[in-house]
């Protein structure tokens, strides 16, 4: 009989996640990495002598807050600090782009007016739809007879209970529909 119910390759942010959920609904768990460091895109590095960052911190706006509970991620030393610009893209020319803290239509405008006017509307639906993939990030497992380990279903979330619907995004979209029917 094997010490081990299940094997995870690559311990990066989801690997963990992962292995801690399903040892906590009572699986043996063997989490392998073929780095020195596990994390993934939650390691914070040297990347220049003297400047540390994780590589991946814009990200930690994608972690589901079921997730920093449950994991107890902020008893474990979890600490996000927001930044005040979220990009900053220059471009060869001298001109760029600088997002977050209400700077974004405005750098926009410089480059296009047309498409500042419509920045707005396009945040809202792509936050529309990040909330339904956010939902959908922890899927409930199909509970079967033969599943030992069914369990595990009721401690995920219901992507049903988001804050947003799926509903809602189709409304957008045949909002969208209309406008280019009419525009056409």
């Amino acid at each position: 009989m094997s010490d081990t119910d299940v094997v995870i390759i690559g311990a990066g942010h989801n690997g963990l996640t992962c292995a801690a959920y399903l040892a906590m609904a009572g699986l043996r768990v063997k989490l392998v990495e073929r780095r020195k460091v596990v994390g993934g895109a939650a390691v914070t590095e040297e990347f220049c002598p003297g400047f540390r960052n994780s590589v991946a911190a814009y990200t930690v706006s994608l972690l589901n807050p079921k997730i920093i509970a449950d994991l107890k991620l902020h008893e474990h030393g979890l600490r996000i600090v927001e930044r005040r610009a979220q990009n900053f893209l220059p471009a060869l020319d001298g001109s760029y782009l600088l997002t977050g803290e209400g700077r974004t239509a405005k750098s926009v405008a410089k480059l296009s007016e047309r498409d500042a006017g419509r920045i707005d509307a396009f945040n809202r639906e792509l936050q529309c739809i990040a909330d339904v993939l956010r939902g959908l990030g922890l899927v409930r497992t199909l509970a079967r007879p033969e599943n030992p380990h069914a369990q595990l279903s009721s401690s995920l979330p219901n992507p049903a209970t988001t804050s947003r619907s799926a509903e809602s995004c189709a409304v957008i979209e045949s909002r969208r529909r209309v406008r280019r029917s009419t525009s056409a």
